[in-house]
Protein backbone atom coordinates (compact mmCIF):
# COMPACT_ATOMS: atom_id res chain seq x y z
CA UNK A 1 0.00 0.00 0.00
CA UNK A 2 2.22 2.55 -1.14
CA UNK A 3 2.66 5.84 0.51
CA UNK A 4 0.43 4.76 3.67
CA UNK A 5 0.88 4.33 7.17
CA UNK A 6 -1.26 3.25 9.99
CA UNK A 7 -0.04 2.87 13.31
CA UNK A 8 -0.87 0.16 16.22
CA UNK A 9 0.01 0.46 19.89
CA UNK A 10 0.22 -2.18 22.29
CA UNK A 11 -0.01 -2.43 26.19
CA UNK A 12 3.70 -3.88 27.33
CA UNK A 13 4.04 -7.78 26.42
CA UNK A 14 6.88 -9.69 26.58
CA UNK A 15 6.51 -13.49 25.69
CA UNK A 16 8.63 -16.09 24.47
CA UNK A 17 12.05 -13.84 24.07
CA UNK A 18 10.19 -11.39 22.36
CA UNK A 19 8.76 -7.41 22.24
CA UNK A 20 5.68 -6.67 20.94
CA UNK A 21 4.57 -3.13 20.43
CA UNK A 22 5.11 -1.40 23.64
CA UNK A 23 3.57 1.57 25.40
CA UNK A 24 6.63 2.48 27.74
CA UNK A 25 5.09 5.15 29.82
CA UNK A 26 2.53 4.00 31.42
CA UNK A 27 1.69 5.95 34.17
CA UNK A 28 -1.30 8.74 34.70
CA UNK A 29 -3.80 8.27 31.97
CA UNK A 30 -2.19 6.50 29.28
CA UNK A 31 -4.23 7.70 25.89
CA UNK A 32 -4.34 6.62 22.46
CA UNK A 33 -1.37 8.25 21.03
CA UNK A 34 1.02 6.83 23.93
CA UNK A 35 1.18 10.36 25.34
CA UNK A 36 0.83 11.56 29.29
CA UNK A 37 -0.74 15.00 28.79
CA UNK A 38 1.68 16.80 26.80
CA UNK A 39 4.68 13.96 26.82
CA UNK A 40 4.69 10.82 25.30
CA UNK A 41 7.24 7.54 25.86
CA UNK A 42 6.07 4.96 22.93
CA UNK A 43 6.93 1.69 21.24
CA UNK A 44 4.99 1.64 18.16
CA UNK A 45 4.55 -0.71 15.43
CA UNK A 46 3.73 1.16 12.50
CA UNK A 47 3.02 0.19 8.83
CA UNK A 48 5.26 2.42 6.04
CA UNK A 49 4.72 1.25 2.39
CA UNK A 50 2.95 -2.08 3.44
CA UNK A 51 5.57 -3.16 5.87
CA UNK A 52 5.38 -3.33 9.29
CA UNK A 53 8.56 -1.37 11.11
CA UNK A 54 8.98 0.06 14.77
CA UNK A 55 9.33 3.87 15.82
CA UNK A 56 9.77 4.96 19.14
CA UNK A 57 8.75 8.24 19.96
CA UNK A 58 9.93 10.46 23.27
CA UNK A 59 8.95 13.98 24.49
CA UNK A 60 8.38 15.66 27.53
CA UNK A 61 6.37 18.55 25.80
CA UNK A 62 5.39 17.22 22.92
CA UNK A 63 3.28 20.84 22.46
CA UNK A 64 6.19 23.10 21.72
CA UNK A 65 8.48 20.71 20.57
CA UNK A 66 9.85 19.84 16.83
CA UNK A 67 10.44 16.61 15.82
CA UNK A 68 13.87 14.77 15.52
CA UNK A 69 13.50 11.49 13.38
CA UNK A 70 16.66 9.22 13.66
CA UNK A 71 17.89 7.65 10.23
CA UNK A 72 20.59 4.40 11.42
CA UNK A 73 23.23 3.02 10.02
CA UNK A 74 24.50 -0.07 8.57
CA UNK A 75 22.82 -1.05 6.66
CA UNK A 76 20.40 -2.81 9.47
CA UNK A 77 22.40 -1.25 12.44
CA UNK A 78 20.03 -0.01 15.27
CA UNK A 79 20.23 2.86 17.57
CA UNK A 80 17.35 1.57 19.94
CA UNK A 81 20.22 -0.08 22.13
CA UNK A 82 21.46 3.08 22.75
CA UNK A 83 19.20 5.27 22.62
CA UNK A 84 19.07 5.58 26.22
CA UNK A 85 22.31 7.34 26.38
CA UNK A 86 21.91 10.05 24.80
CA UNK A 87 17.99 10.98 24.94
CA UNK A 88 17.26 12.65 28.51
CA UNK A 89 18.34 15.91 26.88
CA UNK A 90 16.47 15.71 23.60
CA UNK A 91 13.46 14.62 24.91
CA UNK A 92 12.93 17.77 26.20
CA UNK A 93 13.72 19.75 23.40
CA UNK A 94 12.68 17.19 20.41
CA UNK A 95 9.96 15.12 19.69
CA UNK A 96 12.68 12.41 19.53
CA UNK A 97 12.04 9.41 17.19
CA UNK A 98 13.95 6.14 16.59
CA UNK A 99 13.02 3.80 13.82
CA UNK A 100 13.93 0.47 12.62
CA UNK A 101 13.90 0.74 9.59
CA UNK A 102 12.59 -2.62 7.03
CA UNK A 103 14.04 -5.66 7.62
CA UNK A 104 16.48 -4.49 10.80
CA UNK A 105 16.07 -5.85 14.85
CA UNK A 106 12.70 -5.01 15.91
CA UNK A 107 11.07 -4.03 12.21
CA UNK A 108 12.88 -7.84 10.86
CA UNK A 109 9.54 -10.42 11.60
CA UNK A 110 8.13 -13.57 10.18
CA UNK A 111 7.40 -13.20 5.98
CA UNK A 112 9.71 -10.39 6.02
CA UNK A 113 9.60 -8.70 2.74
CA UNK A 114 12.58 -8.94 0.22
CA UNK A 115 12.21 -5.32 -1.21
CA UNK A 116 14.70 -4.21 1.35
CA UNK A 117 16.80 -1.68 -0.90
CA UNK A 118 18.15 1.81 -0.81
CA UNK A 119 15.22 3.13 -3.13
CA UNK A 120 12.68 1.57 -0.75
CA UNK A 121 14.30 2.57 2.51
CA UNK A 122 14.28 6.09 1.62
CA UNK A 123 10.75 5.91 0.11
CA UNK A 124 9.97 4.74 3.91
CA UNK A 125 11.80 7.61 5.24
CA UNK A 126 10.21 10.43 3.24
CA UNK A 127 6.87 8.65 3.95
CA UNK A 128 7.54 8.31 8.19
CA UNK A 129 8.25 12.19 7.67
CA UNK A 130 4.83 13.38 6.29
CA UNK A 131 3.64 11.16 9.08
CA UNK A 132 5.10 12.67 11.65
CA UNK A 133 4.25 16.02 10.66
CA UNK A 134 1.01 15.15 9.91
CA UNK A 135 0.43 13.19 13.43
CA UNK A 136 2.09 15.84 15.38
CA UNK A 137 0.58 18.95 13.83
CA UNK A 138 4.34 20.56 12.57
CA UNK A 139 5.26 22.78 9.45
CA UNK A 140 8.94 20.56 9.09
CA UNK A 141 10.82 18.34 11.21
CA UNK A 142 15.08 17.88 11.98
CA UNK A 143 16.19 15.26 10.36
CA UNK A 144 19.51 13.19 11.44
CA UNK A 145 21.66 11.03 9.23
CA UNK A 146 23.86 8.04 10.59
CA UNK A 147 26.53 6.61 8.72
CA UNK A 148 24.49 4.84 6.06
CA UNK A 149 21.75 6.49 7.36
CA UNK A 150 23.38 10.09 5.65
CA UNK A 151 23.34 8.84 2.14
CA UNK A 152 19.11 8.51 3.13
CA UNK A 153 19.06 12.00 4.73
CA UNK A 154 21.42 13.84 2.64
CA UNK A 155 19.49 12.37 -0.58
CA UNK A 156 15.79 13.62 1.40
CA UNK A 157 16.64 17.11 2.02
CA UNK A 158 18.19 17.55 -1.37
CA UNK A 159 14.48 16.42 -3.20
CA UNK A 160 12.55 17.60 -0.06
CA UNK A 161 13.35 20.59 1.60
CA UNK A 162 9.98 21.28 2.28
CA UNK A 163 9.82 19.17 4.92
CA UNK A 164 12.86 19.63 7.12
CA UNK A 165 14.42 22.78 9.12
CA UNK A 166 17.77 21.50 9.02
CA UNK A 167 19.60 18.56 8.31
CA UNK A 168 22.61 16.33 10.28
CA UNK A 169 24.95 14.21 9.28
CA UNK A 170 26.48 12.10 11.78
CA UNK A 171 29.99 10.28 10.57
CA UNK A 172 28.73 11.25 7.14
CA UNK A 173 29.23 9.36 3.77
CA UNK A 174 30.28 11.67 0.71
CA UNK A 175 28.45 9.76 -2.10
CA UNK A 176 30.83 9.50 -4.90
CA UNK A 177 34.66 10.27 -2.40
CA UNK A 178 33.83 7.11 -1.21
CA UNK A 179 36.56 5.70 -3.22
CA UNK A 180 38.69 8.63 -1.87
CA UNK A 181 37.30 7.82 1.56
CA UNK A 182 38.49 3.73 1.37
CA UNK A 183 42.03 5.35 0.27
CA UNK A 184 42.14 7.39 3.34
CA UNK A 185 40.98 5.09 5.72
CA UNK A 186 43.78 2.33 4.62
CA UNK A 187 46.50 4.66 4.46
CA UNK A 188 45.90 5.51 8.59
CA UNK A 189 44.86 1.65 9.22
CA UNK A 190 47.93 0.67 7.65
CA UNK A 191 50.48 3.12 9.29
CA UNK A 192 48.42 1.90 12.82
CA UNK A 193 49.46 -1.68 12.43
CA UNK A 194 52.80 -0.88 11.39
CA UNK A 195 53.39 1.07 14.17
CA UNK A 196 51.66 -1.48 16.64
CA UNK A 197 53.50 -4.70 15.15
CA UNK A 198 50.49 -6.27 14.05
CA UNK A 199 52.05 -8.28 11.11
CA UNK A 200 48.96 -10.88 10.83
CA UNK A 201 46.33 -8.01 10.02
CA UNK A 202 48.76 -5.87 8.32
CA UNK A 203 49.56 -9.07 5.72
CA UNK A 204 45.73 -9.13 5.53
CA UNK A 205 45.08 -5.66 4.20
CA UNK A 206 48.03 -5.50 2.41
CA UNK A 207 46.51 -8.99 0.21
CA UNK A 208 43.14 -7.01 -0.45
CA UNK A 209 44.33 -3.71 -0.28
CA UNK A 210 40.93 -3.18 2.15
CA UNK A 211 40.51 -1.27 5.81
CA UNK A 212 38.30 -4.58 6.71
CA UNK A 213 36.02 -2.78 9.59
CA UNK A 214 36.88 -5.73 12.00
CA UNK A 215 40.51 -4.17 12.26
CA UNK A 216 38.97 -0.79 12.04
CA UNK A 217 37.40 -1.75 15.17
CA UNK A 218 40.01 -3.54 16.75
CA UNK A 219 42.53 -0.21 16.74
CA UNK A 220 39.62 2.40 17.91
CA UNK A 221 37.94 3.65 14.60
CA UNK A 222 34.65 2.99 14.44
CA UNK A 223 34.24 3.52 18.98
CA UNK A 224 36.36 4.14 21.64
CA UNK A 225 37.62 0.56 22.75
CA UNK A 226 37.11 1.45 26.39
CA UNK A 227 33.25 1.45 25.16
CA UNK A 228 31.91 -2.47 25.53
CA UNK A 229 28.66 -1.72 22.95
CA UNK A 230 27.79 -4.93 23.97
CA UNK A 231 27.27 -4.58 27.41
CA UNK A 232 25.48 -0.82 27.39
CA UNK A 233 22.67 -2.39 25.22
CA UNK A 234 21.81 -4.55 27.46
CA UNK A 235 21.46 -1.52 29.92
CA UNK A 236 18.60 -0.37 27.60
CA UNK A 237 15.07 -0.76 28.98
CA UNK A 238 14.43 -2.45 24.95
CA UNK A 239 16.31 -5.14 25.81
CA UNK A 240 15.71 -8.55 25.86
CA UNK A 241 17.25 -11.91 25.97
CA UNK A 242 17.65 -13.34 22.48
CA UNK A 243 17.69 -9.47 21.32
CA UNK A 244 21.54 -10.56 19.58
CA UNK A 245 20.08 -13.12 17.57
CA UNK A 246 17.48 -11.07 16.50
CA UNK A 247 20.28 -8.36 15.36
CA UNK A 248 22.49 -10.92 13.87
CA UNK A 249 20.04 -12.18 11.74
CA UNK A 250 18.27 -9.26 11.00
CA UNK A 251 21.12 -7.37 9.44
CA UNK A 252 22.20 -10.36 7.30
CA UNK A 253 18.86 -10.84 5.58
CA UNK A 254 19.30 -6.91 5.07
CA UNK A 255 22.88 -7.24 3.75
CA UNK A 256 22.00 -10.32 1.57
CA UNK A 257 18.79 -8.13 0.24
CA UNK A 258 20.65 -4.43 -0.43
CA UNK A 259 23.26 -6.18 -1.85
CA UNK A 260 21.36 -8.09 -4.73
CA UNK A 261 19.56 -4.61 -5.31
CA UNK A 262 21.71 -2.52 -8.20
CA UNK A 263 20.40 1.07 -5.81
CA UNK A 264 23.02 -0.35 -3.13
CA UNK A 265 26.01 1.07 -5.54
CA UNK A 266 24.46 4.18 -5.34
CA UNK A 267 27.49 5.92 -2.93
CA UNK A 268 29.27 6.56 -6.12
CA UNK A 269 26.45 8.74 -7.58
CA UNK A 270 27.04 12.07 -8.47
CA UNK A 271 27.21 15.20 -5.74
CA UNK A 272 24.28 16.59 -4.50
CA UNK A 273 25.57 20.39 -5.45
CA UNK A 274 23.05 22.31 -4.34
CA UNK A 275 20.64 21.47 -0.82
CA UNK A 276 18.28 24.11 -0.03
CA UNK A 277 17.88 23.80 4.02
CA UNK A 278 21.14 24.17 6.34
CA UNK A 279 23.31 21.61 7.07
CA UNK A 280 25.21 20.38 9.96
CA UNK A 281 27.75 17.95 9.54
CA UNK A 282 28.68 15.96 13.34
CA UNK A 283 32.61 14.58 12.71
CA UNK A 284 34.21 12.01 15.53
CA UNK A 285 38.10 13.01 14.78
CA UNK A 286 38.76 9.78 15.17
CA UNK A 287 36.28 8.17 12.49
CA UNK A 288 38.15 5.96 10.44
CA UNK A 289 35.23 3.70 9.03
CA UNK A 290 35.92 2.90 5.68
CA UNK A 291 32.85 5.17 3.96
CA UNK A 292 32.89 7.83 6.31
CA UNK A 293 36.41 9.66 6.28
CA UNK A 294 35.80 12.92 7.89
CA UNK A 295 38.42 14.24 5.12
CA UNK A 296 35.75 13.93 2.42
CA UNK A 297 33.09 16.02 4.54
CA UNK A 298 35.60 19.11 4.93
CA UNK A 299 36.28 18.83 0.83
CA UNK A 300 32.17 18.61 0.53
CA UNK A 301 31.63 21.37 2.71
CA UNK A 302 33.67 23.29 0.69
CA UNK A 303 31.50 23.17 -2.87
CA UNK A 304 27.89 22.30 -1.61
CA UNK A 305 25.37 25.33 -1.50
CA UNK A 306 23.60 25.15 1.54
CA UNK A 307 21.67 28.15 3.25
CA UNK A 308 24.52 27.52 5.86
CA UNK A 309 26.95 23.98 6.31
CA UNK A 310 28.95 23.87 9.20
CA UNK A 311 30.56 20.80 10.64
CA UNK A 312 31.26 20.30 14.62
CA UNK A 313 34.51 18.37 15.65
CA UNK A 314 34.10 15.82 18.51
CA UNK A 315 37.32 15.78 19.44
CA UNK A 316 37.15 12.26 21.41
CA UNK A 317 35.03 10.20 19.44
CA UNK A 318 35.47 7.97 16.13
CA UNK A 319 31.91 7.10 14.43
CA UNK A 320 29.69 6.53 17.65
CA UNK A 321 29.61 9.99 18.42
CA UNK A 322 26.43 9.82 20.33
CA UNK A 323 27.14 7.40 22.64
CA UNK A 324 31.32 8.18 22.65
CA UNK A 325 30.17 12.29 23.64
CA UNK A 326 26.64 12.38 24.69
CA UNK A 327 26.30 15.42 26.26
CA UNK A 328 28.20 17.27 23.56
CA UNK A 329 25.71 15.33 20.89
CA UNK A 330 22.75 16.47 22.55
CA UNK A 331 23.97 19.83 23.62
CA UNK A 332 24.87 20.68 19.85
CA UNK A 333 21.83 19.10 18.29
CA UNK A 334 20.30 21.54 20.51
CA UNK A 335 22.26 24.26 19.20
CA UNK A 336 21.08 23.40 15.97
CA UNK A 337 17.26 24.05 16.41
CA UNK A 338 18.08 27.42 18.21
CA UNK A 339 19.84 28.62 14.83
CA UNK A 340 16.98 27.05 12.74
CA UNK A 341 14.09 28.34 14.55
CA UNK A 342 14.23 31.70 13.63
CA UNK A 343 10.55 32.40 11.16
CA UNK A 344 9.51 29.09 11.86
CA UNK A 345 6.71 27.43 14.31
CA UNK A 346 9.95 26.16 16.40
CA UNK A 347 9.94 26.96 19.76
CA UNK A 348 13.27 28.60 20.83
CA UNK A 349 13.19 27.90 24.61
CA UNK A 350 15.69 25.05 25.23
CA UNK A 351 15.30 22.55 28.29
CA UNK A 352 18.80 21.32 29.89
Amino acid sequence: MKGKICTVLFLPILFAGCVTGTVLETQNNVIGDGSVDNRIDSFEDVTINGCVEKISIQSDDVADSPVLLYLHGGPGSSMFMYSHVYNDKLRKNFIFVNWDQRGTAFSYHERMTKNISEDAIRDDALELTKYLIKRFKKQKIYILGHSFGSVIGLQLVANHPEYYFAYIGVGQVINYKYKESVEITYKWLHETLVKAGDYKNLERIEKDHFPYIDIVTMYGGHHNPAIDLDSLKKTSPYYFDGYFDLAKKSQAYTLECMAKNKNFKSIFNKPLSKINVPLYFFEGVNDHVIACAPETVVEYCKTVRAPDVKIIWFENSAHMINVEEPEKFQKELIKVKQETSQGTNVSQKSAF
